[in-house]
C-alpha cells in the first residue's frame, strides 16, 4: 500500500569477507548499525545528488540478511529503492528511464567510504587492504516493487532454512538440499555433524 508511482529497483550492499569478524565480537550489534547505516548514508548521498535523481527525500527500505544457502555467515542489505522522491524544494522528481538509476560504481565508492568513516568514528581496525577493493554492490530494475516487496517480505518472517529442506536428521548428523549458486543454482545435499548444524544456525542469531 505504500508503494508510490515510480519505477522501482533492487540495490544489494554486501561486505568483504575482511570485515565479518566486526558481526561476533563485542561490538557485535553496534556493527549491524553501522552497516545500515553505511548503506543508507551510501544511498541517500547519491539519490540526493543532481546529477542523478536529485531526490533529497527518497522512501527506500532496508532488509538485512545474514545467511547463504549452507547456512554460512554471508551479512548483506537488500534495499527495495523507489526511483522517485522529492527535490529540494519538495518537488517530485522521478527517474527518466526505468532501468537506470544510479552507477554501480559511484554506489559502491559511496558504500565503502561511509562504511569506512564509521569505522574510524568508533576506532576500528581491519585490514587497510580492504579499502583499496572494489565492494560488492549490486542494482537491478524491479518494475512497479510489487515482486520486491514479495521476495523481501519472505525473509522477515523467515529462519534460517526451512524445514522443507530438510533431509534427515540422525543422533550425529543433519542432511540437508540447498542451492548451488556457482552452477547455475544445482540441488545439492550437504550433511554436517550436529554441533556444526547448530553452530551455522546460531550465527545468524541477531546480538
Amino acid at each position: 500500500a505504500k508503494l508510490i508511482g515510480a519505477p522501482y529497483f533492487m540495490v544489494t550492499f554486501t561486505l568483504p569477507e575482511q570485515l565479518r569478524s566486526l558481526f561476533f565480537g563485542k561490538a557485535a550489534k553496534e556493527a549491524f548499525d553501522v552497516f545500515f547505516a553505511a548503506a543508507s548514508q551510501a544511498l541517500s548521498s547519491k539519490l540526493a545528488s543532481p546529477r542523478w535523481l536529485g531526490a533529497q527525500a527518497s522512501g527506500f527500505t532496508l532488509v538485512l540478511h545474514t545467511w547463504n544457502q549452507q547456512m554460512l555467515f554471508h551479512p548483506h542489505l537488500h534495499a527495495i529503492v523507489p526511483g522517485g522522491g522529492l527535490d529540494a524544494k519538495g518537488e517530485w522528481v522521478c527517474v527518466k528511464n526505468a532501468n537506470f538509476l544510479l552507477p554501480v560504481p559511484v554506489l559502491s565508492k559511496a558504500f565503502r567510504h561511509a562504511f569506512q568513516a564509521q569505522m574510524r568514528l568508533r576506532g576500528w581496525q581491519c585490514d587497510p587492504a580492504v579499502w583499496h577493493q572494489q565492494w560488492g554492490v549490486h542494482l537491478q530494475p524491479f518494475g512497479n516493487g510489487q515482486n520486491a516487496v514479495k521476495y523481501l517480505g519472505t525473509y522477515v518472517a523467515r529462519s534460517v532454512i526451512a524445514d522443507s529442506r530438510l533431509v534427515a536428521i540422525t543422533p550425529t548428523e543433519v542432511r540437508f538440499r540447498h542451492k548451488d549458486r556457482a552452477h547455475g543454482g544445482a540441488m545439492r545435499t550437504l550433511t554436517l555433524p550436529g554441533v556444526e548444524f547448530v553452530a551455522r544456525y546460531l550465527r545468524h542469531v541477531l546480538p
